[in-house]
């Protein structure tokens, strides 16, 4: 159900209260298959019965209908995958976070100033004491990191030596792999918390189609952070193969940092719009 923190200024919305929004913003009936999700937003006092938003609603409603920047975040973990981001529009800017599992997401205001700091909070971005290893860079292919998956989903999770050993042996065989790369990779697999791809879009200022960025980390626990560089964000559908190559940076928490600020645009980048309160 969704529901709203009138201290917080945060809502819970899913995807089918959004459809709902998009409706009334493009003054179109509400479509059956949206209708229950328009009936749980009347009862919970976010819309009146006329189909008009409440005030305070208004704000992210206006933000979906005219974004000026889209931030999508896709996390992969043990649990499965979570979506999170931020809308950014003309008068206002609104984070979210989902929960591996659930439709709804939670949105809250917040200030452009404090936008990177929400986005690092999204991903779970924190100091690690890693250091880099010997090896400080891997290359190897997309489909020897799918059969050192395979291998790990096979081996039996509660005897951690013989699935390393399993795990080593795969990514030797199919990728040819040696030393220190070969046990660097195999470690980082063992130790993968999970890993996230942030996408930033924005229409650009000469109006000739959307720019987007993005990067793609993997969270290795005491391993530290991994950057792919390659494949290199974004990708398009279809262009990752089993034999693309995979390159994996070690990359210290302050470089990260930096990376995610660098994904925002500048205002010389967009459009003119607005300025965000």
């Amino acid at each position: 159900m969704p529901s709203f923190d009138s201290a917080r200024d945060r809502f819970r919305l899913g995807p089918a209260h959004l459809g709902v929004l998009g409706c009334f913003y493009e003054g179109r009936p509400v479509s059956a298959d949206l209708i229950n999700a328009r009936d749980e937003l009347q009862a919970a006092g976010l819309i009146n019965g006329d189909d008009a938003v409440i005030p305070e609603l208004a704000g992210l409603a206006d933000a979906l209908a005219e974004s000026v920047v889209l931030v999508h975040i896709e996390i992969t973990g043990g649990e499965g995958i979570s979506n999170h981001g931020a809308v950014i529009g003309n008068d206002a800017c609104y984070v979210y976070e989902g929960w591996p599992g659930e439709t709804e997401s939670e949105y809250v205001r917040t200030d452009l100033s404090t936008l990177v700091w929400s986005l690092a909070r999204a991903v779970g971005l924190r100091e690690r004491d890693a250091k880099p290893p010997a090896a400080a860079v891997i290359t190897t292919t997309i489909g020897v990191m799918d059969a050192g998956f395979v291998a790990l989903a096979e081996a039996d999770t509660e005897d951690v030596e013989e699935a390393a050993e399993r795990l080593r042996a795969v990514l030797a065989d199919e990728g040819g792999l040696a030393d220190p790369e070969l046990t660097v990779f195999t470690h980082l697999l063992l130790q993968l918390n999970g890993n996230w791809r942030m996408t930033v879009a924005w229409n650009n200022r000469e109006g000739r189609g959307t720019d987007i960025r993005g990067i793609t980390v993997l969270d290795c626990g005491p391993l530290g952070y991994w950057l792919r560089e390659r494949p290199a964000e974004p990708i398009v559908p279809g262009a990752v193969r089993p034999d693309s190559e995979l390159r994996l940076v070690f990359t210290e928490t302050p470089r990260v940092w930096g990376l995610i600020t660098d994904l925002l645009p500048s205002l010389d980048q967009l459009r003119p719009c607005r300025t965000v309160m």
